[in-house]
């Protein structure tokens, strides 16, 4: 989030220490991301934190995927089965968050280092550690406990629905005049999308596909450069899928060298879907475009937030479908030939 939550500094630093017994000397907001509220805490002794804060008026999903995904962080690091991934602290009585009336805490450790956001084009080398990352957290799958819950991928999108309804009413709303400036010259291209992954959706239903452990949103903005190597942070949308769903990041960037250093990693030869890449694609980009359209018209933040969100509709999503395509056909023509040989 763009502006801090609405509780105190001081209020923060006296829940710290109630609830993990830390000494904490200084707190810093971080304006970063629209998925939560960011903190930086140092203590008395010189270690650092990251505080990750949720507000269960605006962010409900995110406090619901904590339930899933901090179990398993925190089981990849007891066993140290992945170590590039975060992990939550555990508070005085083993809890891996604190949950109050109306917000819930997430203290992880603070990793040093800038994050991969800012570097693309990804070099090589990155696509190449990110590519052997993803295939050792896949391989993970069938030695996590069976105590930890992960939700699976039913290629559900029901959002569409919403989303369809957002676009075809924008200008009936009370909308900033540089979001309808951008959506309307497109509105053809998302209603065409959106009927296109509603039929993938439902041709994908009742199919078996070999489902890893994915991290689901695997972008440079969720891997920091630390001393230490690659680390790998924010994991809200993890879900056990096809691996394709990891692919899709990294189909504009290198995607031979990906899969080459995916299957070193992996230890046996792969041969994507070229449907679910595309239904992934899509789909995550019609998702983006609707949680951002929904943090506008419906939850209408502050002025700051909401020209994050349009400028992220408009540099962040609306752009990029060309390249996709084009990114999607040449895969298609190289793994047939593959397959042909």
């Amino acid at each position: 989030m763009k502006q801090p939550h609405p509780i105190s500094s001081n209020e923060i630093i006296q829940l710290i220490h109630s609830y993990y017994g830390l000494h904490a000397q200084s707190i810093t907001f971080i304006p970063l991301g629209d998925k939560s509220f960011s903190y930086n805490i140092r203590c008395q002794n010189g270690d650092t934190f990251y505080l990750k804060l949720l507000d269960k008026k605006t962010q409900e999903e995110a406090i619901k995927q904590t339930e899933y995904y901090l179990p398993l962080l925190t089981e990849l690091h007891e066993k140290s089965l992945f170590p590039s991934a975060i992990y939550p602290i555990l508070t005085k009585d083993k809890r891996n968050k604190i949950e109050f009336d109306d917000i819930v805490f997430i203290l992880f450790p603070w990793i040093d280092g800038p994050t991969l956001a800012d570097s693309y084009p990804l070099e090589e080398s990155y696509i190449r550690q990110i590519a052997k990352l993803l295939a050792a957290l896949h391989t993970t799958t069938t030695i996590i406990g069976n105590n930890i819950y992960l939700p699976t991928e039913t290629f559900n999108a029901d959002f569409l629905n919403e989303l369809h309804t957002y676009v075809m009413t924008l200008q009936q709303r009370s909308t900033p005049l540089e979001l309808i400036d951008i959506i309307t010259p497109k509105q053809k291209e998302i209603i065409s999308l959106i009927e296109q992954v509603k039929e993938l959706s439902k041709s994908f239903k009742y199919n078996q596909f070999p489902l890893v452990i994915c991290h689901g949103d695997l972008w440079g903005g969720n891997l920091i450069q630390s001393p230490a190597g690659l680390r790998v942070i924010d994991w809200e949308s993890v879900i056990l899928a096809p691996m394709e769903r990891e692919l899709v990041g990294y189909i504009t960037q290198m995607p031979f060298v990906f899969i080459k250093a995916y299957e070193e990693e992996f230890g046996t030869r792969i041969i994507p879907n070229i449907d679910l890449l595309r239904f992934f694609s899509y789909r995550t980009q019609l998702h983006n475009l609707y949680s951002w359209l929904k943090n506008i018209l419906i939850y209408q933040l502050d002025e700051d937030q909401q020209m994050n969100d349009i400028e992220m509709i408009k540099y962040h999503c609306l752009n990029r479908w060309d390249g996709i395509e084009e990114a999607l056909r040449k895969l298609e023509i190289h793994f047939m030939k593959k397959v042909g040989e």
